[in-house]
């Protein structure tokens, strides 16, 4: 029968506006001790897949420093404290395309990487949303947006150039419906 670990104690290491980190010694079901295990405690983050009335969805492209590259992405955020996930879609749509509107449905909620980290990821399908109004980017934001077809994002997920896992997920999860709603 499995059982869950035993936190024994917890040293806070980082904890600021970026980042949450502590180290926890952990004891198993059989006794082991697990020192340090360092826990990554993360808000939960939203993403939208927002298509626009001719079938076209809008994505992001920026430059994600960790990996030296620009990246193709849904968009999204980090949710705001006790922000409800469809709120911080579509809010984070609006101040990052200037998107509104549409027929929202939820399309996913995970956990990224439960081994870590303590957040979810969140994913609503917004259909036929408008580019209706400036972007209103913050202060460490410089993005630019892109619009493709569902055939256009395979070709982008085949060659690399749209390659992050959990916009992968939530895209391959809500593309049966893209699919169908484009017929």
């Amino acid at each position: 029968m499995l059982k869950p670990w035993k936190t024994l104690s917890a040293r806070q290491l980082i904890d600021d506006p970026w980042m949450n980190l502590r180290a926890e010694t952990c004891e198993l079901a059989n006794g082991r001790i697990i020192e340090p295990y360092y826990v990554w405690a993360v808000r939960d983050f939203v993403h939208t897949i927002p298509v626009l009335a001719d079938g076209r969805i809008v994505l992001v492209r920026q430059y994600r420093h960790a990996t030296g590259q620009f990246t193709l992405e849904l968009p999204g955020g980090v949710l705001d404290e006790g922000e409800d996930p469809l709120v911080g879609a579509r809010r984070e749509l609006r101040e990052e395309c200037g998107a509104t509107g549409g027929e929202w449905s939820h399309t996913a909620s995970f956990y990224p990487n439960p081994a870590r980290q303590t957040n979810q990821f969140h994913c609503y399908l917004g259909r036929g949303v408008e580019l209706t109004t400036a972007p209103e980017h913050d202060a460490y934001e410089e993005i630019e947006i892109h619009q493709l077809t569902v055939a256009e994002l395979d070709a982008a997920i085949a060659d690399g150039r749209f390659h992050q896992g959990n916009h992968i997920a939530a895209y391959l999860m809500a593309r049966a419906q893209l699919i169908q709603n484009n017929r």
